[in-house]
């Protein structure tokens, strides 16, 4: 009877909110896995192993690199496929986590038109899923052992590593000051943490019963996508958590800077819903999208950028 009344209102939504389409759409050069923002430059990471940067207000690719190729088990040479990105504000340097040697990765720093190895697959052996700058000296990386890594680049060694749970790791976000780090995993816990001393601040939990795919943080607001079709919210002070049924596997959320809306991949249509965070209901029907999303991303209240498994880009105006 419950996932009857669920597809009623599913129905519901699906004929009664106005569907939005994309106001332009920025082209990269292969399926699109993560992206950063800064001052108006969009940096895309592909499957293809090329970052594509976009200038949002032209609407234009301005510059594009790559990075080193990678010999597969067949002993064919494929380009690597980038797993994160990651950029300082006013620092003029990308980080990068791609695909290496024996299904381990490499981290790289993109500075001045040269790639320098940080993590190297085939000497330093790790899997990992997400690296992201702390400052300019330290980095963090996530391993899909669930364990954290706090790592001095100058000084080239580790500062810390955390093992956090059994559980599978997911994904990791910092929240915009770089001194919390927010991780989700297999069991639906969302752990923060202190970044600069790996220590628990608190743990979340309840909202989820299955995966987290993703987290993202703001305003001392949690949003998590759910392997259980639940898309949760959670606040700083663990009172008025709560979840949102779909009809479909949450692969991807995002949150407004205030914490006022979120956004969910919402149906197999790859169609995003944004809603008011206090009241749950549904604002807007995002269409477009013609493949499940990687990453979706409120540029303001108005504004909404989201990737996914193809080369598009789609940015909509609510």
């Amino acid at each position: 009877m419950k996932k009857l009344i669920i597809l009623f209102y599913l129905i519901l939504i699906a004929y009664t909110t106005d569907a939005i389409p994309p106001d332009y759409v920025l082209k990269s050069s292969g399926s699109v896995t993560d992206f950063v923002i800064e001052n108006d430059l969009l940096y895309a990471c592909t499957d293809v192993g090329i970052v594509d940067i976009f200038d949002i207000n032209n609407k234009k690719k301005i510059k594009t690199f790559s990075i080193h190729k990678i010999t597969d088990f067949t002993g064919n040479i494929i380009p690597a496929k980038i797993f994160s990105i990651d950029k300082l504000s006013g620092i003029n340097e990308i980080l990068l986590c791609s695909q290496g040697s024996s299904g381990f990765r490499n981290v790289y720093i993109y500075k001045n038109e040269k790639l320098e190895k940080i993590f190297d697959s085939e000497t330093d052996k790790l899997m990992i899923k997400r690296a992201m700058y702390i400052d300019e000296n330290l980095i963090l990386i996530g391993l899909l052992s669930n364990e954290i890594i706090l790592y001095n680049i100058k000084e080239k060694k580790q500062i810390y590593r955390k093992h956090l749970s059994t559980s599978v790791f997911s994904n990791f976000i910092l929240d915009e000051s770089r001194n919390l780090i927010i991780t989700c995993e297999e069991s639906g816990t969302i752990r923060l943490l202190n970044s600069h001393k790996g220590e628990t601040i608190k743990t979340y939990s309840g909202q989820n019963v299955d995966n987290i795919y993703k987290v993202d943080y703001s305003s001392r607001t949690f949003i998590a996508a759910g392997q259980d079709r639940r898309v949760s919210i959670y606040h700083y002070n663990n009172e008025n958590n709560y979840y949102i049924e779909a009809d479909f596997l949450i692969y991807c959320v995002g949150l407004s800077s205030d914490a006022k809306y979120g956004a969910y991949l919402a149906n197999e249509n790859n169609d995003i819903f944004v809603f008011d965070t206090e009241t749950k209901k549904i604002l807007h029907k995002l269409q477009g999208q013609k493949s499940t999303q990687t990453k979706i991303y409120f540029y303001d209240n108005n504004t909404i950028i989201s990737s996914s498994e193809d080369p598009e880009i789609l940015i909509w105006k609510l």
